[in-house]
């Protein structure tokens, strides 16, 4: 359902689809998929899930991926720029975020207004994203980027403010059979948690079985460039049982993770479960904002009108002027005796209308 509101809230429309029959999709010798639509801003966008297996010379070969994507059905180039769209596999549940992939200027522009997610197929049924039914959830999301008033700030409206935001949180990743998930996965092969915010950041935890090692990563697009500087630690707990120190790292979108390799027991471990909790302790720190220094241009006094009534008396020049008397005298009429200029500190003039009283008739 499409919602309009102010310049904070752009229009945005979601479609949530939950596919079915997952398995007859991936094991289709002939390219099977499911197509759906969407319609936003009286445009329409395709949607299309269906199974790949991707040959290539560098990466993983000959593997099974699924792919998602969302292309925009005889619409202009100019108006996909204007578009952000997203695409998200959940989890079982249908309401967290495991895999997502979000549009930039950049991609739209260099895939003619489309977007598309590949996610391993072990990767996805790894990370708990497949339900009992055989079907999984896919999110689409539709956004409408408004364009920079020309009128600056002066019309627009106060950003809604969301609350409070959260710059310390704990995030688990549970694995049902340790064993299972390292046959399942090849060695550079991960299975991913659910996505959570802390400190106005996207972060995920991805565990990879074969090298023993656990990951914390920050979600960027490819246009990112913001940082974000967080302290973290890691708690294994079940068939490995390890604790690490505190680590703070910089993330950014050219180092987005941090890995913590933990040793494997040597003996077989005594524990009856071969379930595996990870746990992460996430706080961000804040960035330090630099403290403006005046400029000396901002300490010089400006010219300011000020009343003569609230003058100084030690500021005003003499009553009467030296050249009174000599113009009384040339033009036979009295001047105010108020000046027609008074210098303020030496800097600032102030000028004063000069009151000429009614002349006088000569005999």
């Amino acid at each position: 359902m499409g919602a309009t509101g102010s310049r904070s809230s752009p229009p945005t429309e979601k479609l949530l689809l939950s596919i079915k029959e997952y398995s007859k999709l991936m094991r289709a010798p002939v390219r099977d998929h499911h197509r759906d639509f969407i319609r936003f801003r009286d445009l329409w966008w395709d949607i299309t899930v269906s199974s790949e297996r991707l040959n290539e010379e560098t990466g993983v070969s000959g593997s099974d991926f699924l792919s998602v994507s969302l292309f925009g059905v005889q619409n202009s180039l100019e108006s996909s720029l204007r578009t952000d769209i997203s695409i998200e596999i959940l989890d079982k549940t249908g309401l967290f975020t495991v895999f997502q992939r979000e549009s930039s200027r950049a991609t739209m522009k260099g895939s003619a207004g489309s977007l598309v997610m590949y996610v391993r197929r072990s990767e996805l049924e790894a990370s708990s994203c497949i339900r009992s039914n055989d079907s999984f959830y896919v999110r689409c999301t539709i956004k409408e980027r408004l364009r920079p008033s020309l009128l600056g700030n002066w019309f627009s409206s106060k950003p809604e403010v969301s609350g409070k935001v959260a710059m310390a949180r704990s995030h688990t990743l549970t694995v049902d059979s340790l064993g299972q998930l390292k046959a399942a996965l090849l060695p550079r092969e991960c299975a991913y948690s659910t996505r959570f915010t802390v400190g106005g950041s996207t972060w995920y935890l991805k565990l990879n079985p074969t090298l023993a090692a656990v990951h914390l990563v920050r979600a960027t697009k490819e246009d990112d460039e913001t940082q974000a500087t967080a302290e973290f630690s890691f708690t294994l707990e079940g068939a490995v049982n390890v604790k690490s120190g505190k680590m703070t790292h910089t993330f950014d979108r050219a180092n987005p993770d941090c890995m913590f390799a933990y040793q494997l027991p040597e003996e077989p471990s005594t524990s009856t479960t071969d379930q595996l909790h990870v746990q992460c302790c996430v706080k961000v720190i804040p960035a330090v904002v630099p403290t403006a220094v005046p400029s000396r241009a901002a300490t010089v006094p400006r010219a300011v009108d000020i009343p003569a009534a609230k003058i100084p008396a030690a500021v005003l020049p003499p009553a009467e002027s030296v050249l009174t008397p000599l113009l009384t005298a040339m033009h036979g009429v009295e001047l105010d005796s108020a000046p027609t200029r008074e210098w303020l500190n030496g800097t600032t003039m102030v000028e004063r209308k000069v009151a000429v009283s009614g002349a006088k008739t000569a005999n």
